[in-house]
């Protein structure tokens, strides 16, 4: 199963021209090779892997084995502080939702290094693209803000595909308990800030960097030859 797979597609970017069909994809782990011939055959040749070292080595990747470059390097960032809690029975549901906030303000800093990886060599390759993480809404969701925002896409349509991971919901919340089979059933509210996306929690993100483009500027150093490059390469 691909979990929480979509093509990002159908949004307007700079100059009001559309993403190119067949070029962003994004979602969670695939670690099953069935799954993995699925993405390869949308012909997928980069995947950006953002988990830490730990994820990728619990629930190896299986698009590793296909010949797909693998650019980034993977970090020891742990974002599960979350689900410690559940399982020690501390957590409410509004503390999670509280501690996702938190987490989301502080992405601009705590993934800054690979935000840079994935732009440098965004520029320096061409094809389709994979962008994941464990289940593909907030690491994920964070990376694809930014690169939609080098696009061009408003900011409305960027929180619409964002939220789309709430269609995932029961398989997002069916992987986690896999991973963490002492959960309790997903209907337990105190696991819904954590397995859902609000449009607070990337608003949380957007408001740490001011504007997007000034981030992209200053804190990922692209450039207009940058800008340009990516949007003649992702759009029509």
């Amino acid at each position: 199963m691909l979990l929480n797979f979509r093509e990002v597609s159908g949004l307007r970017g700079h100059e009001g021209r559309g993403i190119r069909p067949g070029m962003i994809f994004r979602g969670g782990a695939v670690i099953d090779p069935a799954s993995a011939g699925l993405v390869k055959n949308h012909r997928v040749t980069t995947v950006y892997d953002l988990r830490n070292r730990r994820e990728e080595a619990e629930r190896p990747s299986a698009l590793r084995g296909l010949g797909l470059r693998h650019p980034v390097r993977h970090h020891d960032i742990d974002l599960a502080a979350p689900i410690r809690m559940v399982r020690e029975g501390t957590a409410r549901a509004e503390g999670n939702r509280t501690a996702m906030l938190a987490i989301y303000g502080e992405f601009h800093k705590t993934f800054q290094s690979t935000f840079e990886a994935v732009f440098a060599d965004l520029l320096t390759s061409e094809g389709p693209i994979y962008i994941h993480c464990a289940v593909g809404k907030d690491r994920t969701g964070a990376m694809v803000a930014l690169l939609l925002s080098a696009l061009g896409v408003g900011h409305e349509a960027i929180n619409d595909d964002y939220l789309l991971s709430n269609d995932a919901y029961p398989d997002i919340a069916a992987s986690v308990r896999l991973r963490h089979p002492h959960l309790s059933a997903m209907d337990n509210p105190a696991l819904r800030p954590i397995l859902q996306v609000e449009t607070a929690y990337l608003d949380a993100f957007l408001a740490s960097i001011g504007s997007p483009e000034t981030y992209l500027r200053q804190r990922i150093g692209l450039d207009e030859a940058a800008f340009a490059a990516l949007r003649r390469r992702f759009l029509d």
